[in-house]
């Protein structure tokens, strides 16, 4: 038989029991799970992605991220390289780079940071702090792949010191030891610019014609004919020199070059009639291709692009700037100091932005260079360095 619970006492159970479970802490929510934006390797990767796409804020911010919540990761040391090559002030960058070289010296990421601190030294046309830059990575990893690559820039900050016989033997080692790894021609043409710049332009020919013999391929022909004429013509070799103009203007009728060797063909057979005429057809651009950049041997692709287009060796460099809005501040200081001022654009292979240098004249002779420097930097309250290419 069923025992019946009285209906007072079943009303007064109801409510102990709706107050029981009305007191019970309420149910945890689930945790939802991991995103691939949860984790740092996913993050990263989207991050190097973002640097390929050149989205380079998102890439930044992307990796500030990985750096503050993932701080022990193992590829934590090349997102903070990758950070440093996305930082844009030149000082902050080159700080950070110094940190890293120190902080993962011995290893491959210690090797990139040092290798990049010397790049932007070079870029920026401090070559005393480059040539010390390479020389550590020299005297620290002497069995790095990048050995030749190393070599070939410090010999080109001492050449740019005006150190030119060191840097001859720094070139001569580039092709001691591989001489048929890429640098070897670059180093052929500046052990070359180096004799034409010591005047034993006998030498710099031997270089220069090696170049040719040897390396049909290489992407600066065009630079390698425009300073074998010059030292053919700094040898009274006009016949020799007025040919490899003609080849220059003929084989490279686009190259930044030609306009230099035509004047210099034209101002030849003038001085000696004997010599041939030249003859030649404007090369006719069309609209749709725009003239290839020229190659170069420095870490940037410099080039020329505002007021003038200087030819002489010499300049007086005002400041690198990554932000027009300081090339406008410095080349105003420049015109209200008396000159006019032109702007060399930089790029630098890994590193997104582009730098501006603000220069000022062209002049034959480091000297005359050097005093209007010293009065640029009298009136403009800045410093103005002396640069050679």
């Amino acid at each position: 038989m069923k025992k019946m619970i009285p209906s007072g006492l079943r009303g007064s159970f109801l409510g102990v029991l709706c107050l029981w479970i009305c007191l019970l802490p309420p149910p945890s929510p689930a945790q939802p799970a991991a995103t691939p934006q949860d984790d740092g390797r996913s993050l990263f990767d989207k991050a190097q992605q973002y640097f390929k796409e050149k989205d380079y804020q998102k890439a930044k911010d992307a990796l500030n991220q990985v750096v503050a919540k993932h701080p022990l990761e193992d590829f934590i040391p090349k997102a903070r390289l990758l950070l440093a090559n996305l930082q844009e002030d030149f000082t902050v960058s080159t700080t950070q780079f110094k940190e890293l070289a120190t902080e993962y010296s011995g290893r491959e990421e210690g090797q990139e940071a040092q290798k990049n601190l010397g790049a932007r030294y070079y870029l920026a046309d401090k070559y005393q702090d480059a040539a010390e830059s390479y020389k550590e990575f020299i005297d620290q990893y002497p069995k790095s792949a990048s050995m030749p690559e190393i070599r070939y820039w410090y010999a080109s900050s001492l050449l740019a010191l005006d150190k030119d016989n060191d840097a001859v033997d720094q070139y001569r080692k580039v092709l001691e030891g591989s001489p048929d790894n890429p640098w070897a021609p670059k180093a052929l043409l500046g052990i070359g610019n180096a004799y034409f710049k010591m005047k034993k332009y006998g030498d710099a020919e031997k270089q220069y014609l090696r170049i040719l013999d040897q390396y049909h391929f290489y992407d600066e022909l065009n630079l390698v004919y425009l300073k074998l004429a010059q030292a053919y013509a700094a040898e009274k070799k006009y016949k020799e020199a007025h040919a490899a103009y003609q080849t220059l203007v003929s084989d490279y009728p686009k190259s930044l070059e030609v306009a230099d060797a035509r004047d210099q063909m034209q101002a030849l057979e003038k001085e000696h009639p004997d010599l041939p005429r030249t003859v030649e057809a404007e090369p006719t651009p069309t609209p749709e291709a725009a003239p290839p950049a020229r190659p170069t041997a420095t870490p940037p692709a410099a080039v020329e692009e505002q007021e003038d287009e200087p030819s002489k060796p010499f300049h007086v460099q005002v400041g690198v700037y990554s932000k027009k809005l300081n090339v406008d501040k410095a080349r105003k200081a420049v015109r209200k100091a008396g000159y006019v001022p032109y702007v060399v654009t930089a790029r630098q292979e890994g590193v997104p932005y582009t730098f501006y240098k603000v220069r000022v004249g062209s002049f034959a002779d480091r000297a005359s260079a050097e005093k209007v420097a010293r009065e640029l930097a009298r009136k403009t309250r800045e410093k103005a360095i002396v640069v050679e290419e």
